[in-house]
This record gives structure tokens, C-alpha cells and sequence, in this order.
């Protein structure tokens, strides 16, 4: 059986260029994979797919790495996708509802492991965020996310801080067709903050705390700051899938803080082990 790793994507610049009349809309983004990640499992098979999704966040509750196996499941459409079986494992490491893409990444890996290279517009029919998870690294984002220029690796570490509660990215949308941006780095701050007003809660008690810039991943929940743990003071609690973490406390309940950093594009970290 072989082991692949699917990392998170962060946007560090999200941009809405303009809203289609099918109601998608165009964006300008710079986006990096990160070393937080999901663990594939998978061995192709001539019976029919199976596949088990088994929640392993690095600390807190196991709530939001809970992901159901059904037609909607990421994995599942990829493999239906290209027409492939397998039976395929997923520890997720990625919180759901989080900003993180983690089910675009699973899925992603899925079509890099089979060796596709098609057309990027025809992968994003399984979600926005898989032809940037598929071609992976720093890379820039335009269209509906179908159109994905690689750039430079760059050298960074983030702290995220991924609080109790998921925000919803349809909710987020919506709030920004009526309120639009604040003109920041991600122009869904605003509307998520409307959307779950805890959030500009937390993203006002961490940048108090830190003194640094908090942005928001994607349209949330995640917020994360530019640096590492030794440099914002916090010591690690746990480690693990090449990131480290610790609980904060906070007004808004516990946040996990995860440290982590860009990685370079199309990392294959595999090995293979026997069943």
C-alpha cells in the first residue's frame, strides 16, 4: 500500500475580480501548499472503491476532521472521475469548513497519484480549489480557479489558528455580493466576519496579542499570521506531519495554534509499506 501526503493550500491574497451571470465568481489569488496535511492511504483494486476517512487532528476535538463517505465525498468523485478503484484511507489532519481546502487536496492527490494531465478546467468541476491543489507549491490563481500559474518557492512559516467553528463558504459568498470587501489582503474578511461575527472577535484578540497582521484563509474560519512558534512565543504542545501545535485559549473558546511552512510544488513525499 502507498502513502502520499495532501497539504494544506493557505491564500495569502484572495481578490473577487467581478461575479459571473452563473453566479460563480472570477478571483485573483496567490496561494502556497503547506507542510499541515492530510495521509492517503491507497492500493488500486478491480472491486469496488472503499474508502475510510479516519479523523487525526494534531490537538483538540475530532468533530471537524469527521468527513462522511458518500457521493459528495471528495476522494470518491475523484476516483469516479477517472473511472479508477481503489481502496483508500485518509487520516485528516485538515479541519473541515476551515479555509484549508483539505477535501480539494485529498482529491487532488488522488488524480496526481493516478497520473492525470488534463485539463485543469475539467478538474475543477470537483471543486474550485483542486486545480490549484494539483499543480501545488506557490502558485497564482485566476478565473473560478481553473487557471493556475506556478511561481517561485518561497520560504515562509504560518501560525494558523483554527478556532472551534467551521464558517460556511456558500454563506460567506452570499454576505460579499451584498456588503463586498473592507479592501484588505482577502476581500471575504469582511463578510465573514458578518457571516460569524466570532471571528473578527478572535482576529482582533490575536493581533493585540501577536502585533502582527492576521489574515484570513479562504473564506475562514482560519486566521493565520507570518512566522513561527519561537518568534510569537508559543511552545509546541505536539508534533507531527511536519507541523507542531498548541491550545490557546481565547475569548471565543479554544484555538489550536498549528506552525507550519510553504512547501515547494508537487511534493511527493511517498513511501511504500506492505499491507
Amino acid at each position: 500500500m502507498l502513502q502520499l501526503e495532501a497539504p494544506a493550500k493557505l491564500t495569502i491574497r484572495f481578490k473577487i475580480v467581478s461575479r459571473r451571470a452563473d453566479g460563480y465568481h472570477e478571483i485573483e489569488a496567490d496561494m502556497v501548499s503547506l507542510s499541515l496535511a492530510d495521509v492517503l492511504s491507497i492500493r488500486a483494486t478491480h472491486e469496488p472503491s472503499v474508502v475510510t476517512m479516519v479523523a487525526d487532528p494534531l490537538l483538540g476535538g475530532a468533530s471537524r476532521y469527521q468527513v462522511a463517505v458518500d457521493s459528495a465525498n471528495s476522494v470518491i468523485r475523484a476516483l469516479d472521475f477517472l473511472g479508477i478503484s481503489a481502496h483508500v484511507e485518509v487520516k485528516k489532519r485538515i479541519p473541515q469548513g476551515a479555509g484549508l481546502g483539505g477535501g480539494s487536496s485529498d482529491a487532488a492527490a488522488i488524480l496526481r497519484h493516478f497520473g492525470y494531465h488534463g485539463d485543469l478546467g475539467e478538474v475543477a468541476r470537483l471543486g474550485a480549489d483542486v486545480p490549484p491543489s494539483l499543480v501545488g507549491g506557490h502558485v497564482r490563481v485566476g478565473g473560478i480557479g481553473d487557471q493556475v500559474e506556478a511561481l517561485g518557492d518561497i520560504e515562509r512559516h504560518y501560525i494558523l489558528f483554527l478556532p472551534e467553528f467551521s464558517i460556511s463558504t456558500v454563506a460567506v459568498y452570499r454576505a460579499f455580493d451584498r456588503i463586498g470587501s473592507d479592501g484588505g489582503d482577502n476581500d471575504l474578511f469582511l463578510a465573514a466576519c458578518e457571516v460569524e461575527p466570532r471571528l473578527r472577535a478572535l482576529s482582533e484578540e490575536l493581533h493585540a496579542r501577536f502585533l502582527r497582521p492576521v489574515l484570513l484563509a479562504g473564506s475562514g474560519s482560519t486566521l493565520f499570521i507570518e512566522g513561527s512558534f519561537a518568534e510569537l512565543g508559543l511552545v509546541a504542545e505536539r508534533g507531527g506531519s511536519n507541523a507542531h501545535a498548541a491550545m490557546l485559549p481565547s475569548a471565543v473558546g479554544e484555538v489550536v495554534a498549528v506552525g507550519c511552512h510553504a512547501e515547494p510544488r508537487l511534493r511527493r513525499a511517498t513511501t511504500t509499506s506492505k499491507e
